[in-house]
């Protein structure tokens, strides 16, 4: 029942993008809540159905609301139904991660024979039809929210790196087109960035890798972020979590012009400057 507009029914079916009802809606509210730290999730939707005759098929029970909630990556699929305009329900920790869809319908819960609607376009008009249990009788478009506990990742957590057999060594660049943030570099140098990497994990040395890659590269991206006035990033998992650590660490939010980006993004990275190795004595700071 994935969300199709150019799919064909065998009897008019109210969803967007088509002229089978030409004069009323179906349509949606979801409300979201997950528990900080967890993917457990609550949700409320609320229904809105504006056509008479399928209004009274749901006041018979010869209809019902739904909402099928699935994750790809975890294949959880789930389906909440009811005669009220209203759903709400729960989703246990740990059964959706990463993109997860919300797929608004209104079901057919018992067989219909030779049904019409005063709302169909003039196409229709005459013609009746017999719809079965668990037919679509009205649909919204899906809404796709990522489920995870990025907002209470570590900075660090929204860079990836990658190799671009096109770049020569020595040189790094980013890209923003994703839910993580992508430093490339050449072949030879990812070789060595991981070797290298892996030697000083946990040892004062890391610092020196935190000031010369992460530093300038996350300063490049709050400034790219607040240059952001279409929403192009809006979506995307990096971010969602710049802006929650920024709003945590009380800076200007993403978007201001204002703003000190060279001192936040210390900030973020809890000030890795003071933590090379030549800039400390005996290990105090």
């Amino acid at each position: 029942m994935k969300f199709n507009p150019a799919k064909s029914y065998p009897h008019p079916v109210l969803r967007p993008n088509s002229s089978d009802y030409p004069r009323t809606e179906f349509q949606v509210d979801l409300d979201l809540k997950r528990i900080e730290g967890t993917t457990y999730l609550q949700f409320a939707a609320d229904f809105a159905l504006s056509d008479p005759d399928l209004l009274n098929l749901v006041y018979s029970g010869k209809a019902e609301y739904a909402l099928l909630i699935r994750c790809p990556k975890t294949h959880f699929r789930s389906i909440e139904r009811g005669a009220k305009p209203e759903l709400a329900g729960e989703i246990p920790d740990g059964h959706l991660y990463g993109q997860a869809e919300f797929q608004p319908f209104l079901i057919c819960m018992r067989s219909l024979s030779d049904f019409q609607a005063e709302g169909w376009h003039q196409d229709f008009d005459g013609m009746r039809f017999d719809i079965p249990v668990g037919a679509v009788l009205a649909q919204d478009e899906p809404k796709e929210y990522w489920i995870d506990t990025v907002e209470e990742s570590k900075i660090g957590s929204i860079f990836e790196l990658g190799i671009n057999n096109d770049m020569t060594g020595g040189a790094w660049r980013a890209r923003l087109d994703d839910h993580r943030v992508l430093i490339e570099m050449s072949q030879g140098d990812y070789d060595r960035f991981i070797e290298a990497r892996q030697r000083v994990d946990g040892a004062p040395e890391a610092a020196y890798i935190m000031n010369s890659i992460y530093l300038p590269a996350l300063i490049w991206v709050l400034e790219q972020a607040d240059r952001d006035n279409d929403g192009e990033y809006d979506d995307l998992r990096w971010r969602r979590a710049l802006a929650k650590r920024l709003e945590d660490l009380g800076c200007k939010e993403l978007g201001s012009a204002s703003a000190k980006r060279l001192e936040d993004a210390q900030k973020l990275l809890e000030e890795p400057f003071r933590h090379l190795p030549l800039m400390t004595d005996g290990g105090k700071s």
